[in-house]
């Protein structure tokens, strides 16, 4: 191909171009000058691409995003500024640089007025589309490699006899009874804050609208922002949840999904095995006494006040003689021994108990 069809790429890729401008020497100053002189249409392609090229050779390994960015600051500023043209100096330089400017310096703007323009532009799109054709050839890109962290969940176990005061990371508070587990991711999501119970525990939720506070047991969910309930939700008995304040959305994720809202003293129970749910009308007082060393029974069936005692004083419970009709315990201890606390259902539910370290032993009187 004639030097006279030569686009900017063309001029780079050309060794005679290249050794003018990164490696002159008198005799390609010359050459260049004549051709320069004889073909003058190809002066804008040529600086193009004597700049492209001196700014390649900086850095043929790497070119940065920020060295792009001034690379492009350079074509603005080349496009809508007149180049400063420097004093030719009394010495004659060898450089292309030189060449390129004493060229420019002879030509008049009414010859060339309406090409210059139109090489400018035409040139300037090409150094563009050129050098991201180089930058792909010149650079590997290493492909950026997506490493999926794991969470971290923290686990909070608190053994029978023992009842836990836990202040987490977004600043709510939880109590959490005896035999009761909470997991949750530590220091929480971006966008959540979900925890998982087995048992029973008491939250007072920190405010915080764009992670919302969610409680999962089982397949119910209990999603609060700030308020506070209580969750009781311990293996094969129903699951009760009491708010105290603010307000709270259960879904229900059985078969048919469902969704109940509860405001300040409402309860939702739900049997999970019958899919069922009722509301009812909670006391704080009684929603709260375990966490205020009490224990309130209020015709609660044998069963579920075994568990509680049991969890309640790190015991085994053995029932002996157990009544065919379901038997029903009512009391209010305030921070009793175990002793104490049998003694006292013994009169009204007629049974015996004997004591033998962690294990207890309850005889029903079977002619009651």
């Amino acid at each position: 191909m004639s030097k006279t069809e030569y686009t900017v790429e063309d001029f780079m890729l050309d060794p005679e171009f290249k050794k003018w401008v990164l490696a002159p020497d008198e005799e390609t100053r010359a050459y260049w000058e004549v051709f320069l002189e004889k073909h003058p249409e190809k002066y804008e392609n040529m600086k193009l691409a004597r700049r492209a090229l001196i700014n390649l050779s900086r850095n043929l390994g790497e070119i940065s995003e920020s060295r792009i960015e001034g690379i492009w600051t350079e074509i603005d500023t080349f496009i809508n500024e007149p180049e400063k043209e420097q004093a030719e100096k009394r010495t004659v330089s060898i450089s292309s640089e030189s060449t390129l400017r004493r060229f420019a310096d002879r030509q008049t703007r009414t010859g060339y007025k309406a090409s210059y323009q139109f090489y400018r532009v035409a040139g300037l799109l090409v150094f563009a589309f050129s050098l991201g054709i180089l930058c792909n050839f010149l650079l590997e890109y290493p492909e950026e490699e997506f490493v999926e962290v794991p969470l971290v969940y923290e686990e909070h176990s608190v053994p029978p006899g023992v009842k836990s005061t836990l202040r987490l990371q977004d600043g709510s508070r939880v109590i959490l009874n005896s035999g009761s587990t909470l997991r949750y991711v530590k220091n929480f999501e971006a966008d959540k804050r979900e925890l998982f119970l087995i048992g029973e525990a008491f939250f007072e939720v920190a405010k915080d609208s764009l992670r919302p506070f969610v409680v999962k047991t089982g397949p119910v969910s209990t999603k609060a922002l700030g308020t506070s309930f209580n969750i009781t939700a311990y293996h094969d008995e129903p699951f009760d949840v009491a708010l105290l304040t603010g307000k709270v959305n259960v879904v229900l994720g059985f078969e048919k999904s469902q969704e109940i809202i509860l405001k300040p003293g409402e309860g939702l129970n739900v049997s999970i095995g019958e899919q069922a749910h009722s509301k009812h009308q909670i006391e704080e007082e009684k929603v709260l006494a375990w966490t205020r060393k009490t224990i309130l029974f209020e015709q609660t069936p044998i069963g579920e006040a075994i568990r509680v005692l049991e969890n309640w004083y790190g015991v085994q419970i053995e029932v002996l003689n157990r009544p065919e009709r379901g038997v029903l315990l009512s009391g209010k201890f305030v921070d009793q021994t175990l002793e104490g606390v049998l003694e006292g259902l013994s009169y009204s539910a007629r049974f015996r108990f004997k004591l033998d370290e962690d294990r207890v032993t309850l005889k029903f009187d079977m002619s009651s």
